[in-house]
């Protein structure tokens, strides 16, 4: 792979992130690559899995490879730890690396649309009180829920929020969305698994008030009642680079410390 221009997207909260993005930034100038933030070749992570998702929005928008460094405790979407950035951007460059395509989420709410790598939730603004939510998938009514939200999550996204709310764990290299009750107060309260082409509708009830948008546990909004979002699979994935790293079941055992 041919890298003229690299960006980093580094974790502010942590000093080793700055000192490294400086130390690669001038190993790669002396190399001839420049650190562009504005058509990059390559976007670099510097930090934990949060810093991944940021890192996400800004490789999929330049729609380049992402190469995510590890910083954090978990990390388990980055591909390498700190001392192996360096050895990592020089397999990049030679080519000795695969590409691993991951869906992408779009969600827009009739006047704004955003992307998304891990999930769309919508939940409730309110401590004290659930939001009641009509959902609609490809069309057709499925059910109203009174719940603390739902969430729309990716197969990345599966290991993350929609695990904890009692999803299934499902492999990146499935083509699928599924849909997320979170502590939802009604006997059927169950994970859906759909295909990727359906468009999911969630409706925020007229009579329970307004209710919170979250994409990737960032980017958010409130939304008034008789909001619409939509949520579809993006036209475009995001391209995450992988090495000679472990698969996804080891690196799922690994992380997650599974017995065995």
């Amino acid at each position: 792979m041919k890298v003229n221009s690299v960006s980093f997207v580094a974790h502010s909260g942590i000093g080793r992130a700055a000192e490294l993005e400086a130390e690669l930034g001038a190993a790669l100038a002396e190399r001839g690559v420049e650190v562009d933030d504005g058509s990059p070749d390559l976007v670099v992570s510097l930090g934990g899995d949060g810093t991944m998702l940021r890192a996400a929005q800004t490789a999929h928008a330049a729609d380049v490879p992402l190469l995510g460094v590890n910083l954090g405790t978990l990390g388990y979407l980055t591909e390498v730890d700190a001392p192996d950035a360096w050895a990592a951007l020089e397999k990049i460059a030679s080519g000795d690396m695969e590409i691993e395509e991951r869906l992408m989420l779009a969600c827009s709410t009739g006047d704004q649309t955003f992307v998304g790598l891990n999930e769309v939730l919508v939940e409730r603004a309110s401590r004290h009180r659930l939001i009641r939510l009509q959902v609609r998938i490809a069309g057709e009514e499925l059910a109203a829920f009174n719940a603390d939200g739902l969430i729309v999550a990716t197969p990345t996204g599966s290991t993350a929020y929609a695990l904890s709310a009692g999803g299934p764990i499902v492999s990146p290299r499935a083509a699928c969305m599924v849909l997320v009750p979170v502590a939802a107060h009604m006997i059927f309260s169950r994970p859906f698994v759909l295909p990727p082409e359906d468009v999911v509708e969630l409706i925020v009830d007229d009579a329970e008030g307004e209710a919170a948008l979250s994409i990737d546990g960032s980017i958010g909004r409130d939304l008034p009642a008789g909001t619409v979002v939509r949520v579809a699979r993006h036209q475009r994935p995001l391209r995450l680079v992988r090495l000679s790293g472990p698969g996804f079941v080891e690196r799922l055992r690994r992380k997650l410390q599974l017995p065995g």
